[in-house]
């Protein structure tokens, strides 16, 4: 026991789940009535888990050609299915698969920019439209003045991206966090055999410590 407990690769939680997503090519196990009919929250405890990996011998899915997940890895798959509602654990899964964090709009602020683009020979320029109407006194002197009725060019604006649009951001990168934490707590005790989770998590707020 000894032994097998120092040959255990440790790896922090995103690691392990990049490993056992992206590399072994773990799936989830989809319940469907409940995806469908509820949040997809289950509290098993440990003791599901155990019984989970007992039946891991057996996978259906597995495509022609390609050796089945390492346990560990179909153990990983089991905690975040079990451990997450559906939505959080695709997401969690997806990531996971392709490497990637959730985008936190590093450097983002609010720009003005035009509303419309109009391409000319010098590239591209704001496009223009008709603002309010303007009217005003032309002529002096013995012709005297004569009302004029004219209406003023514009380039409509906005700002991109609002202050709603970062915060949306942000909030899903900390839900992204909060995930990791629940799985790596439930991995830490899930009883790895190759694998040993470190407590090492991806910065809280990024955002705080960017230039």
């Amino acid at each position: 026991a000894q032994t097998a407990t120092r040959t255990r690769r440790a790896m922090p939680v995103r690691a392990a789940l990049e490993w056992a997503f992206g590399t072994e090519c773990a799936r989830l196990d989809h319940d469907e009535i409940e995806a469908v009919g509820g949040t997809g929250w289950r509290s098993y405890g440990m003791e599901y888990v155990a019984l989970e990996r007992a039946q891991l011998g057996t996978r259906v899915d597995t495509s022609r050609g390609r050796s089945s997940p390492h346990d560990d890895a179909e153990l990983i798959a089991t905690v975040v299915r079990n451990t997450l509602p559906w939505y959080a654990a695709t997401l969690v899964a997806d990531l996971a698969r392709a490497g990637r964090t959730p985008d936190w709009m590093p450097d983002a602020r609010p720009r003005c920019v035009p509303v419309k683009w109009r391409q000319t020979s010098h590239g591209p320029r704001a496009a223009q439209d008709h603002g309010d109407t303007w009217r005003f006194c032309a002529g002096r002197g013995r012709t005297g003045s004569r009302l004029v009725e004219t209406r003023a060019l514009c380039c409509p604006v906005t700002y991109y991206p609002t202050t709603g649009q970062i915060a949306a951001a942000r909030r899903a990168w900390l839900d992204w966090y909060g995930y990791l934490l629940q799985v790596r707590c439930a991995l830490q005790a899930a009883g790895l055999r190759s694998v040993r989770l470190t407590d090492a998590m991806p910065p809280m707020t990024p955002w705080k410590n960017s230039s």
